[in-house]
């Protein structure tokens, strides 16, 4: 469960950065952008599924990070 909320919250955290930088006007958008639905992407979200590596890579590529960063424990 610890790692499955440590992705939701770097995904978040990632996603609502790009949105103020600009770059998306809505997580509909961002999710439209990686291919991923946006009832998938709510869900990895709200910790009621686990993301599949393809869906890290496409969530990566969107933020522009390496997937390592979405799976990395802050300190």
């Amino acid at each position: 469960m610890q790692a499955r909320q440590t992705i939701a919250e770097n995904i978040s955290r990632l996603i609502q950065k790009k949105i103020r930088q600009g770059e998306y006007n809505s997580i509909e958008n961002f999710a439209i952008s990686t291919g991923i639905q946006k009832s998938m992407l709510s869900r990895i979200l709200n910790l009621k599924a686990d993301p599949r590596l393809s869906s890290l890579n496409k969530i990566a590529l969107a933020l522009e990070v390496p997937v390592a960063e979405l799976v990395r424990t802050r300190k």
